[in-house]
């Protein structure tokens, strides 16, 4: 099996492109990152089995600030690469979509029968790359992915919580919390999603959507003090109170049907992911 992959410089790009250079079936060229680049995508696709579909503007302030710039980045993009790999020949291609596509009330851990009810442009792009790709006609056969929040080593991002909090303490100041710290979210470490993205290269039923999650929301608080506990910091964290844009309430995933479909579980709990990701920024 030949695996290409978009968005192959971010956190689960870089981790995945590893994973796949390990066994031996990596396309080094299938990288689409942008809408203009190469001018016609199905030629970095050549020879590729599988493309799994990364390549996306994720970050929510930015979706907030330009919200055109982030539809055209995560619904064009998916449909021009869905396109592509039809003209390439490609057998499946794997879209990664987030758990953000449910309601902020849906229940917890939430099903992919929960309805699809995004609240904001972020996660209203990504439900829309979503419903198209699932519509797409074979061939190729199409499968989604929708995320928990990826977090792990290697992650410059630091407008996002661990990154963010991890810089911070390495620089000595104190963490800075938006919103009171209950919001609370499902934290998957950036190994598991790996496995969740090769399991899917292989398993799971065309036109259908998969949670990639643990199940278990973990509170803001609760993930700065676990880099707390993991540095050995008596730092006190800043709150700073209210409820951000769309970063209220609790998420989780029940990723059981993921489960049936591959056997893929997740291994790495938040204790141990977050010293991981701390001891990669040490380094």
């Amino acid at each position: 099996m030949r695996v290409a992959v978009t968005g192959a410089s971010g956190l689960l790009g870089r981790h995945l492109m590893a994973a796949l250079g390990d066994r031996g079936c990596a396309v080094p060229r299938g990288a689409l990152t942008s809408l203009s680049a190469p001018a016609d995508p199905a030629e970095a696709l050549g020879g590729a089995d599988v493309v799994i579909h990364l390549a996306a503007q994720t970050i929510v302030a930015e979706a907030w600030r330009d919200p055109v710039a982030t539809y055209e980045a995560n619904v064009a993009l998916t449909w021009r690469l869905l396109d592509a790999a039809r003209r390439a020949g490609v057998q499946r291609v794997v879209v990664a979509s987030t758990g953000q596509v449910y309601a902020p009330s849906a229940p917890v851990p939430t099903s992919e029968d929960a309805p699809i009810a995004p609240d904001g442009p972020y996660p209203a792009s990504k439900a829309a790359a979503d419903l198209l790709a699932r519509s797409f006609g074979a061939p190729p056969e199409v499968v989604v992915a929708r995320l928990a929040n990826v977090y792990g080593p290697g992650d410059r991002e630091t407008t996002r919580l661990v990154p963010g909090t991890i810089a911070a303490v390495l620089e000595g100041r104190a963490p800075h919390i938006r919103g009171d710290g209950s919001a609370a979210r499902d934290m998957l470490h950036v190994d598991d999603a790996v496995t969740a993205f090769l399991a899917l290269a292989e398993g799971g039923e065309h036109g259908e959507a998969y949670n990639v999650g643990t199940g278990r929301p973990a509170s803001v608080r609760e993930v700065v003090d676990a880099v707390l506990r993991a540095a050995g910091s008596d730092l006190a964290p800043t709150v700073e109170g209210g409820a951000p844009p769309g970063e209220g309430g609790r998420r989780a995933l029940n990723a059981s049907k993921l489960r049936a479909a591959t056997g893929w579980e997740p291994r790495i709990d938040l204790d141990d992911g977050i010293r991981q990701t701390l001891e990669a920024a040490r380094a």
